[in-house]
């Protein structure tokens, strides 16, 4: 059997999170998940392993493999809420998106109310579809929602990574958040029931209701940049010498909340006049693996139509409105710009990179990495 620091580990980097991101979705302390990755703690609580597995989004097999690993039995546990609690759970600069998010799912209870849905309505306001580009934060989003939809007004909250069927109780108002397609007819059983879907694009289902979250703006990139360069390098202090470089590197790096992250690394090293630099000669260099696979998978996921469009418009062409660049938009590749729009500068790299595989002109790669 695997030690259990090291199958942590491996889900999490498969996962494609930090220690700090895993901290912040199991509610769980980084120095925890680093002693029990390192092997300095051998026996977690079980308390400890449930809120890793919830964090970790793992299906019930792995989920029961981390408890076995861990010296627990695999007994179902009931689902706590996901997200933190108080100011250190805040997200920087998504107050008036949180604000909405929480708004259309609290208004849907309002209407709907207790008891048996009125006809017509058993799903309308009540599947909330958030869409974006790979690393925007759509799990984050709805993870502080649920959080304080819990905490302010006692809903129940489901975090439901696999497929199977959650339980839910009829008896309170409850928010199911999930990346996977829910089944409709849980919206139907569960007059109390809101479910927040987090995706690439739109479900399709009967009553959906898009919710398309976009980059950070500049001010906000900023401040979520300094957050994290922080960690790395506590005494790093903005000033006028590198402001525009910091400027530079949040509309280098679209405002994505994961790019940034991982590019803030790089100032133990580089200065961020020095980073810029390297960001302009290949955006994609200093960002992570994973979100190189996460956003050639986005890419992967359109139509003929789609993507033939959105290469155009990485070349330069300058499109008319219609249904394939409103697509684009839903699913944050592309961007309004005054009265144009463009492609992200993230996306533009990772469609005009060359790779190896299956691509699309341009050089996307159709197939993620197994």
């Amino acid at each position: 059997m695997r030690e259990f620091g090291e199958l942590l580990r491996t889900h999490r980097i498969g996962a494609g999170l930090t220690q700090q991101q895993l901290a912040d979705f199991a509610m769980v302390s980084v120095r925890a998940i680093r002693d029990l990755e390192c092997g300095r703690t051998r026996s977690p609580r079980a308390e400890t392993v449930r809120l890793l597995a919830e964090g970790l989004r793992l299906d019930d097999e792995s989920r029961a493999d981390l408890q076995q690993a861990g010296g627990r039995t695999a007994g179902r546990a009931a689902v706590a809420p996901p997200a933190p609690a108080g100011p250190s759970g805040l997200i920087v600069g998504r107050e008036a998106e949180a604000a909405a998010l929480a708004a259309l799912l609290t208004e849907g209870s309002r209407e709907i109310g207790f008891g048996a849905a009125p006809e017509g309505r058993a799903t309308a306001g009540r599947l909330v579809t958030v869409t974006g580009v790979s690393g925007v934060g759509k799990t984050r989003l709805a993870l502080e929602v649920a959080g304080e939809l819990h905490f302010r007004h006692g809903w129940s909250v489901l975090w439901h990574p696999s497929q199977t069927t959650p339980s839910v109780d009829d008896d309170q108002d409850t928010v199911l958040v999930t990346d996977h397609r829910p089944d409709p007819r849980l919206l139907e059983a569960h007059p109390r029931l809101r479910i927040v879907v987090t995706a690439l694009a739109p479900t399709g289902l009967p009553g959906e209701h898009v919710f398309p979250l976009g980059a950070l703006g500049d001010e906000a990139a900023v401040r979520l940049l300094l957050t994290h360069v922080h960690r790395v390098r506590p005494a790093f202090r903005p000033e006028p010498a590198n402001q525009a470089a910091l400027m530079g590197l949040v509309h280098e790096l679209d405002g994505l909340p994961s790019a940034l992250e991982f590019a803030a690394g790089w100032f133990m090293v580089y200065s961020p006049q020095h980073l810029l630099e390297r960001l302009r000669t290949n955006p994609l260099d200093p960002t992570s693996a994973h979100l190189r696979d996460s956003l050639r998978r986005s890419l992967s996921t359109l139509d003929s139509q789609g993507q033939d469009l959105l290469v155009r418009m990485a070349e330069g062409d300058d499109p008319e409105p219609g249904r394939y660049l409103r697509e684009l938009c839903v699913r944050g590749l592309v961007r309004r710009a005054g009265t144009r729009y463009e492609v992200l500068s993230l996306v533009r790299a990772a469609v005009l990179e060359p790779v190896s595989g299956p691509h699309l002109a341009g050089g996307v790669a159709l197939t993620g990495p197994c």
